[in-house]
């Protein structure tokens, strides 16, 4: 029954196509055309993305050693680098002078003029 019905729907599908198809103009059936082949390319464009996403959420939902000596969902790693006064290498940050700096006013200030104000 269900293979009749499939064979049914597609030999309908088939004439309605070929019916349709010659009564269209040769302007409506290159319209036509483009649909269906723009269609076409979207579909495994479409498929790429849909794996890359599900591809990053498994990532994501995977569990990983955390910060909290547990494994967690989440978490970030933490980097510890340890180092003295005497370790290689190290860079020491430049010395700043204690002095603080002090601005002074600008001896020759501007002068506003409010258009519209009288002077006195």
């Amino acid at each position: 029954m269900r293979r009749a019905m499939t064979a049914v729907v597609l030999a309908f599908a088939a004439t309605l196509a070929l019916v349709v198809g010659n009564r269209m103009s040769a302007e409506a059936m290159a319209v036509v055309m483009g649909v269906v082949c723009g269609v076409a390319a979207a579909i495994p464009m479409s498929l790429l993305i849909l794996f890359t996403l599900s591809r990053q959420r498994r990532q994501l939902e995977e569990p990983t050693y955390g910060q909290r000596g547990g494994w967690c969902g989440a978490c970030t790693p933490v980097v510890v680098i340890q180092g003295g006064p005497h370790a290689p290498n190290q860079l020491v940050p430049p010395s700043y002078s204690t002095q603080t700096i002090t601005l002074k006013p600008d001896p020759a200030q501007r002068q506003f003029r409010v258009i519209g104000e009288q002077r006195d």
